[in-house]
């Protein structure tokens, strides 16, 4: 199973791809298999078991399937509506459910395979991340990613790191705009050594708008113009989900650099169903040690802080008062408390006085302080 649960992830694109070859409303089975994946999570007990691999490839193969499943699922999505549906079909629920599924494959799993093929040192694996992520808008998110956010996370200098008391529907758009900055300022950066525009033909900034507008742009044309922009539609949502993902890995955890990085530094989901939908990525920290580290070497760190399963995060997240008061609070007030570093304290106090929240290292300070004075 430590090489079959992968290949889990091969199956949802499967599934997907098997729904819009199949047409009417079963357009809708790849957005099912979230559902599938929610009631799996809740009833399997979490995973603290480290993978023992002794034969990579037959972990990384998925990886690779996944790429090409991926445009298959979309140019089958392409013939279904240049086909077009049967007499008997709600069009415009079928259309609802080819978005969702869509959004959803193109979310999870195709962001974890796409981040982990961006991690790697092979030209040909960040090669096959580019074509991953140009499904969710962001082909060349590697750059921004790994000089900035791998550098900065968890402090006020990355944009992947939501701050304390910052709503989703803020943070989504804050990183969307932080993750291309960063893509156009390193990029121009690197070609202006050779006198080169951002905008020319050296630039990947000026290939990555090839492959976001191309892909919708072909699909339009083969398809016509409802497939195109369904398709646009789908890679622009699905950016924003990419922003939601983010916001559940770093919420409001404090770092300073100077510091080496510890278990602490990350948020992690252990539930069975979000490590092998994630790649492992939900298994986080040894990740940032090393940004090389393939998925299955990543080992599990019993006590680093936890978060609920993704799956439940990510539409609590959604619902601010809920993410709040019954996800996130409680637990930073735990990280801040028994966790943090004394210089991370300090900063924490900061951010939750900044966010409006109660000074609950204040008090404990003044408790702590009372207590002496009593025993004096």
């Amino acid at each position: 199973m430590d090489y079959l649960r992968y290949y889990l992830n091969t199956l949802l694109v499967v599934v997907a791809i098997l729904g819009f070859y199949l047409g009417g409303q079963w357009v809708w089975l790849g957005a099912s298999t979230y559902l599938v994946l929610l009631v799996l999570d809740l009833l399997l007990p979490n995973d603290y078991k480290n993978r023992q691999i002794r034969h990579p490839f037959f972990v990384d193969l998925p990886l690779y399937l996944h790429v090409a499943l991926m445009l298959i699922m979309y140019g089958t999505f392409a013939w279904r509506m240049k086909t077009g549906f049967e007499t008997t079909t709600n069009v415009n629920l079928a259309l609802l459910g080819c978005f969702a599924s869509l959004v959803w494959i193109s979310a999870v799993p195709n962001l974890p395979v796409a981040h982990e093929l961006m991690h790697r040192r092979g030209a040909f694996e960040r090669f096959l991340a580019n074509i991953a992520a140009t499904f969710f808008f962001d082909p060349h998110r590697a750059i921004g990613h790994v000089h900035t956010h791998h550098l900065h996370f968890d402090t006020e200098n990355d944009s992947d790191t939501p701050q304390r008391g910052e709503k989703f529907y803020q943070f989504i758009w804050r990183a969307t705009k932080g993750a291309y900055l960063d893509t156009f300022e390193l990029e121009k950066r690197r070609l202006s050594v050779n006198n080169k525009s951002v905008w020319g033909p050296s630039s990947l900034v000026f290939w990555g708008l090839v492959a976001v507008f191309g892909t919708p742009l072909g699909i339009g044309l083969y398809a016509g113009v409802l497939a195109g922009s369904l398709t646009l539609a789908v890679m622009v949502t699905t950016k924003f989900v990419l922003e939601a993902l983010n916001y559940l890995q770093h919420y409001g955890l404090q770092r300073v650099t100077s510091q080496p990085i510890e278990d602490r530094h990350t948020w992690h989901h252990f539930s069975t169903m979000s490590r092998i939908a994630g790649v492992e990525i939900t298994n986080h920290i040894d990740h940032h040690r090393d940004g090389f580290l393939p998925f299955y070497n990543l080992q599990v760190h019993k006590g680093a802080p936890e978060m609920p399963s993704v799956f439940i995060c990510a539409p609590a997240a959604l619902i601010p008062w809920v993410w709040d008061n019954l996800i996130v609070k409680p637990r930073l007030k735990k990280w801040d408390l028994h966790d943090a570093s004394p210089e991370e304290r300090k900063l924490a106090r900061e951010a939750n006085r900044r966010a409006g929240w109660p000074d609950w290292i204040g008090e404990a300070e003044a408790g702590l302080t009372q207590k002496a004075k009593v025993a004096a």
